[in-house]
This record gives structure tokens, C-alpha cells and sequence, in this order.
């Protein structure tokens, strides 16, 4: 059923939620991987930095995701990971992830599944930013998300939290802040979204996902990157926190 594995997963850690504020830093760059955490609720994102300064935007969570899974077993961070938005989450140690794969190799399973699936996100989206132009990118964007959150809150309608500020959307697909700006009201102008500062409206999926060439009938499936489900899920709220 939607949400066991999140369940399963909070009552083997056994850990309380933490309330995080906006841009607060759940690790850095350089720093030691020595804990996981399951956005419970919220966004957050990973980044790299040039001259203090963020450069590239690479994961985008919503809650669900375990974050920080690929690191686990390097000896340092690569990205810095911030949260976009006021949340919660669930922290797991590196001890408790070696016995959660010792008594457990079910549930270690699906975590390691979960982290194939983040890879397959990024992988997509580096295919599509090397290989589209500018409007492909956004477009295929704009239904990743839709479609991860569709995974998890599968009652969403077209209108969904979208905390993402045009300066993530240019960091993370390589653009400039004028050219996101720009062909978001392009689309806007088209009748094909509508964006505001925390949400995003789709006015017309089939045009948006010809546009990303992004097959509809693949939406749903593993390549989508689908979250843990979470407790907010089992709970029957509409949509995450933005």
C-alpha cells in the first residue's frame, strides 16, 4: 500500500521529525556523509558552489526522498544541500543504514531502488539539457516535476506547489536568469502554464509534454524517479507543503 515503505523505514530508525527552516543547510560540500535524512515534508535541493556562489543545481527533493544516499559511501560531500522551503525530516545515521541492510535486505532494497531511481532523474535531465534546446528544457523540467509528485500524491490536479525560483530552474538547466524568465512568459503567453511564486498551474499537459518530448504513457512508470511514499500521503492530503 502507498506509504509501508516510509512507515517501515520511520519505525526502524526511530526518529522523531525535526522542523527546518527555510535555506537552512542539512550538509555541505566537503563535509563527512555520516547521515541520510527522509524529507517528510517540504523541498529541498543540492548544489555545487563556484567562488561561494552557487553554480549548479542537481537534485530537487520532494518529500518522500531519502537524501544524501549516493553519498553514503564517499568520504566527503560533493554538493551542498539546502532546504527551498520550511520542512521536516527524519534523520538516519550511517549505523543505522548498515543494520537496516543487515536485518532487512528487503527493505535495503528499496532504499537502494530509491537511489537508482534519484540517479535516473539526473541522468534524464542531463540527456535533455545536452540535447534540446532551451524551451525543451524547461518544458521537460516543469513534467519531471509534476510527474514525481504525481507518484506520491497521486489526487494532485494541475495546480502544484512549485517552489523553485527562476534562478534554480537557470542552474539547473544550464540557462541564463533572463532566458528562463523569458520563455516562462512565453509559455504563459501560450496558454500552456501559469507560474506563480510558489506554484505552478499546467493549462495544457499535452502540448507541454510534446513540447519536453516526454511521453505521456512513460509518466508513470520507474523512470520517473517515484519517491518513498510518505506519511502525508497515507494521511490523504492533496498536494506537499511548498
Amino acid at each position: 500500500m502507498p506509504g509501508s515503505l516510509q512507515a517501515d523505514l520511520l519505525d526502524a530508525i526511530e526518529a522523531p521529525a525535526i522542523s527546518v527552516k527555510k535555506k537552512h543547510l542539512l550538509w555541505q560540500a566537503g563535509s563527512e556523509p555520516s547521515m541520510l535524512y527522509m524529507l517528510q515534508s517540504g523541498w529541498a535541493y543540492t548544489y555545487q558552489t563556484r567562488d561561494g556562489q552557487p553554480a549548479n543545481v542537481l537534485d530537487v527533493f520532494i518529500p518522500g526522498d531519502l537524501m544524501g544516499i549516493r553519498d553514503a559511501s564517499l568520504p566527503r560531500h560533493t554538493t551542498t544541500a539546502a532546504m527551498l522551503t520550511e520542512g521536516t525530516v527524519s534523520v538516519l545515521t550511517k549505523h543505522q543504514l548498515q543494520r537496516l541492510f543487515e536485518h532487512s535486505p528487503a527493505l535495503a532494497m528499496e532504499i537502494h531502488t530509491h537511489a537508482i531511481r534519484q540517479q535516473e532523474v539526473l541522468t534524464n535531465r542531463l540527456v535533455n539539457v545536452l540535447g534540446n534546446d532551451a524551451r525543451c528544457r524547461i518544458a521537460h523540467f516543469i513534467v519531471e516535476i509534476y510527474y514525481r509528485l504525481k507518484a506520491v500524491y497521486r489526487q494532485i490536479g494541475r495546480d502544484f506547489p512549485f517552489p523553485l525560483l527562476q534562478k534554480h530552474i537557470s542552474l539547473a538547466l544550464g540557462l541564463t536568469h533572463v532566458h528562463v524568465s523569458r520563455l516562462l512568459k512565453e509559455l504563459e503567453g501560450q496558454g500552456i502554464i501559469r507560474k506563480t511564486r510558489s506554484h505552478l498551474e499546467v493549462l495544457d499537459m499535452e502540448r507541454l509534454a510534446e513540447m519536453a518530448n516526454f511521453p505521456l504513457e512513460m509518466a508513470f512508470g520507474a523512470g520517473i524517479g517515484s519517491s518513498l511514499h510518505i506519511q502525508a500521503a497515507t494521511r490523504g492530503q492533496a498536494e506537499p507543503s511548498a
